[in-house]
């Protein structure tokens, strides 16, 4: 939505804030295992197959809240399809917390994957809907803000729990708390959810005009009647294009929406072949070598997610003042030093300051450019005709490419020969040539979105084909 006066940017950031409680749910969920896994381990007794289970199964989840957060989305409302996600997080964390069976244990956490998958696809939809253009790039970039606090809090909120308590202890009662401790932010996430407005974009394609004069008349102060009789007049003719979500998913008919389609699922995917997963596998990895005291690695891990929370910050600040490219462009190199450092490191059997450096620079650099503005394009660049499905596909797509790295880094990081000749250095490289290749996807096909409203993203990626054609030509925007 886009208007010519004042906005009211407290209140849209409130608002974004108060939906991105679904993003930390999503870095508390996903992160909370971390300091739990040895303890989960060994209480039920699990092997090393039904241990990797226990903690992919939650991507599993993911994938198909992600799958059917469009639809649920687009047909009860953004907030309702919140509300839904609230209350499966509070019931799978309260399952995780109190059950004696792994089978049960391992539903509930594909259970609370759903949650996470509908809460990452819907967030990002409701903030980019909700927010001005001017601000859209830091209204959005909230929510990867959010999904770094989240992994932040967990991490202090481990390290509190296991302090000074024995082993046994952290076998038996632990890791219990642990899981428990997610209810707090799961029913403050309930709680607030239950005041949020709905979206005044989804209101006018479902006929609900009066509910989205009421929404951006606080967000636009100067909203006047004209405009808001406007908003009447279309509404029959939006909700009957877009009442059908069968339709949406199917409508996908024309050159630029293919285009547009991959382009978002792209960016999607190669958010996770940054190598971002490599180093949240390698950094306990390292800071273990220099302290192999249970409480000295989990305070330590938390400058990780410090660095990367610092990055979001930096970069959601920067997008709507330079642009989306630039500031990504400037991240994926940055990315690739910090990758370079860290394998150097390795590769010399440094594990010390080098090594070390490279994961924090790397963490900062990425979470400023692909960790935050990835959320930021792929919340904006579709358009309504397939807004719906295209989310959901493009964080889908999402989860699968971070399950496949988390299955198959491994296989080739314990490769003998490799770690005998480089040390693991060699998959660090193999990220090198992703991050290049992530640079020039970005240079080629990305469109800037910064300043554009969401109803003209098509023509603007119509114009991005044309230029990509070699047929650029000035196109007027249809009224």
């Amino acid at each position: 939505m886009s208007y010519d006066h004042k906005y009211n940017s407290w209140y849209v950031y409130a608002l974004c804030c108060s939906a991105a409680l679904g993003g930390i749910m999503f870095g508390y969920s996903t992160g909370v295992i971390a300091g739990a896994v040895d303890s989960i381990q060994k209480f039920y007794n699990l092997t090393s197959s039904q241990m990797g289970w226990a903690v992919s199964s939650i991507i599993v989840g993911a994938v198909l809240g992600a799958l059917s957060a469009g639809k649920i989305a687009d047909r009860i409302g953004r907030k309702p399809a919140l509300l839904v996600a609230a209350v499966i997080f509070v019931i799978a964390s309260y399952i995780l917390t109190i059950t004696p069976s792994f089978a049960i244990f391992s539903t509930a956490r594909i259970v609370s994957g759903f949650a996470i998958g509908l809460a990452g696809t819907v967030v990002p939809m409701y903030a980019s809907e909700i927010a001005p253009v001017p601000i859209r790039g830091k209204a959005s970039g909230i929510y990867n803000l959010s999904v770094v606090a989240g992994q932040l809090v967990v991490f202090i909120a481990n390290f509190f729990i296991a302090r000074g308590m024995t082993e046994s202890w952290m076998v038996t009662e632990g890791w219990r708390w642990m899981m428990g401790a997610q209810l707090v932010p799961s029913i403050l996430m309930l709680v607030v959810t239950l005041f949020l407005p709905e979206s005044p974009y989804w209101c006018i394609k479902n006929g609900r005009g009066d509910k989205a004069v009421r929404v951006l008349s606080r967000i636009y102060p100067e909203f006047n009647q004209e405009e808001a009789r406007q908003l009447f007049e279309q509404t029959p003719s939006q909700k009957g294009r877009a009442g059908s979500g069968r339709k949406s998913r199917t409508a996908i008919d024309t050159p630029v929406l293919k285009y547009i389609l991959v382009v978002g699922v792209l960016i999607a995917v190669l958010q996770q072949f940054t190598g971002i997963n490599v180093m949240n596998y390698y950094a306990p990895v390292v800071l273990q070598s220099a302290s192999s005291s249970k409480d000295a690695v989990l305070f330590q891990t938390i400058f990780i997610a410090l660095f990367n929370g610092i990055g979001s910050l930096i970069g959601m600040n920067l997008f709507d003042r330079y642009g989306r490219l630039p500031v990504m462009k400037i991240g994926t190199v940055g990315a690739i030093v910090g990758l370079l450092l860290a394998s150097w490191g390795m590769y010399s059997h440094d594990t010390g300051y080098i090594t070390i450096f490279g994961i924090l620079f790397f963490m900062l650099l990425f979470s400023m450019s692909w960790g935050a503005g990835a959320w930021v394009l792929i919340s904006e660049i579709f358009p309504e005709k397939i807004r719906g499905f295209g989310m959901s596909l493009a964080v889908s797509m999402m989860w699968v490419a971070n399950f496949l790295i988390t299955q198959f880094f491994p296989t080739i990081n314990d490769n003998a020969y490799l770690q005998q000749q480089f040390n693991g250095a060699f998959s660090m490289w193999i990220f090198v040539v992703f991050n290049i290749i992530c640079f020039w996807f970005l240079h080629r096909y990305v469109p800037e979105t910064k300043g554009v409203a969401l109803e003209n993203i098509e023509q603007l990626a119509l114009e991005k084909m044309n230029t990509l054609q070699g047929e650029a030509k000035p196109i007027t925007t249809p009224k």
